[in-house]
């Protein structure tokens, strides 16, 4: 269509899509400046993130403190590993004790006789009295071995049935899932039906066959019997694994190797966050820019929650005969940087005076930092207060920007638009211009 302009300037002679990118560089600084505050508060998401773990890091290392396996200052060294096995707990005594197994405590199995295969059974209860508890199990007319296999199995009552197939039939096993005397069993059997009465007298084959017993040992001499080859009562902070009958000596000692890495695991730890918050709250005072949580509150608030879970005694042990009220009794104190150092000597001097004193003021340290790290790691916690915050903030700088962005995209079409018509207006009167130069140079010819 004639006067229509197709491009920017053309019919002006003007750069007009410089001056409308120009024009809009100035509008745009306002949503440069939402992406700028965005972009900030992404980059703390982050930080917050990387502090996160480091805080997850020393929660598990914490713990561990409260884990006596884990800090426990003994070790076990068994004479004759093939017939037990020992571990020692913190609470236990160094000493060499001498150990006789007489038997191990066995589970009680019952064969039946053999039973041609495919044979069925009538129907009838079977009654199991284990440890004085009655069980009945109904069973249905015509059911077969693995029939009554299953239902017995499916009771869950301490007792399991298997089948053997043999070249003489089929056996039903019966076996107690626990060994002991007191987990021993027995079968009645209400049955009109031979077949199913006679299951009532397995174990007719006494090669076969294995009696509940429980396990028989001396220990220095004292008599000790035990329903389960795990002993864990029968000497103190001492667990006892039976695996066969003999004589073997076990020979507790202190060990504070265990106690020392736990306790440098969570000073690393400790340390790695103290570490972590420096950086990410860093202030260059050359280029005069801070790290993406300088200036946050939160990270006082955590440094200040971290430093009462280390210094205040807590509760449990402020009232209990502890030698050791505080970590620092234990040699692990602060340094001026913020940072945790762990003394050994003195710490090894504490384990050799009270070990069980040493773990019970780690234990209940440990449970104090954990605690308090679930204050601000956990789902309440002011960690995910602030993130939540951010988060929020994000959302309302991104709705803010998709208006922006919105506003702007009308205006550039407005400034498109006046100069389209500038450039419309600016060719039509070139156009007037040159029919009017033309028309006067046509005139003066002809007045020649």
């Amino acid at each position: 269509m004639a006067g229509t302009i197709s491009s920017l300037g053309v019919g002006s002679n003007l750069d007009a899509a410089t001056i409308v990118s120009s024009l809009m560089a100035i509008e745009r600084q306002p949503l440069n400046a939402l992406k700028t505050k965005e972009s900030s508060f992404n980059a703390k998401l982050s930080a917050y993130g990387t502090l996160k773990s480091a805080l997850s890091t020393l929660q598990t290392a914490a713990k561990a403190l409260t884990d006596a396996s884990k800090v426990g200052g003994f070790g076990v060294t068994v004479g004759d590993s093939k017939i037990l096995g020992a571990t020692a707990a913190f609470n236990a005594s160094p000493g060499t004790y001498s150990i006789h197994v007489g038997n191990l405590a066995t589970a009680q199995k019952n064969f039946s006789s053999p039973i041609n295969s495919g044979q069925s059974f009538g129907s009838g209860t079977l009654t199991f009295n284990i440890g004085g508890n009655a069980k009945n199990i109904d069973i249905a007319d015509g059911s077969s071995i693995n029939d009554i296999r299953s239902a017995i199995n499916a009771a869950n009552m301490g007792v399991t049935a298997t089948v053997i197939s043999g070249s003489g039939g089929d056996r039903l096993v019966l076996s107690s899932t626990d060994t002991g005397t007191a987990n021993a069993f027995s079968l009645t059997v209400a049955s009109a039906d031979a077949n199913l009465q006679a299951l009532a007298t397995a174990n007719s084959d006494a090669t076969l066959s294995v009696a509940a017993k429980d396990a028989n040992l001396t220990i220095d001499g004292v008599a000790v019997t035990s329903s389960s080859n795990t002993l864990t009562s029968a000497l103190t902070g001492i667990t006892l694994n039976l695996t066969a009958p003999g004589d073997t000596t076990i020979t507790v000692t202190k060990d504070t190797s265990k106690t020392a890495d736990a306790v440098n695991a969570f000073v690393k730890a400790y340390n790695d966050v103290i570490s972590q918050m420096k950086t990410l709250t860093a202030y260059d005072v050359n280029t005069k820019t801070g790290a993406a949580l300088n200036g946050e509150g939160t990270i006082r608030s955590i440094q200040s929650m971290l430093n009462n879970a280390r210094l205040d005694t807590p509760a449990d042990l402020a009232g209990s005969s502890s030698l050791y009220k505080s970590l620092s009794a234990l040699g692990i104190a602060i340094t001026q940087d913020g940072s945790l150092q762990v003394d050994n000597d003195k710490l090894t001097t504490a384990l050799n005076t009270s070990a069980v004193d040493v773990t019970k003021t780690l234990g209940a340290f440990g449970q104090a930092m954990s605690d308090q790290i679930d204050n601000i790691i956990g789902a309440k916690g002011i960690l995910a207060n602030r993130t939540d915050g951010i988060n929020s903030t994000i959302k309302t700088l991104q709705n803010n920007q998709t208006s922006m962005q919105a506003r702007l995209d009308k205006i550039q079409a407005r400034y498109e638009a006046q100069f389209t018509a500038l450039d419309t207006l600016m060719s039509g009167l070139n156009r007037q211009s040159n029919y009017m130069t033309n028309w006067l140079s046509s005139l003066n010819g002809g007045n020649k």
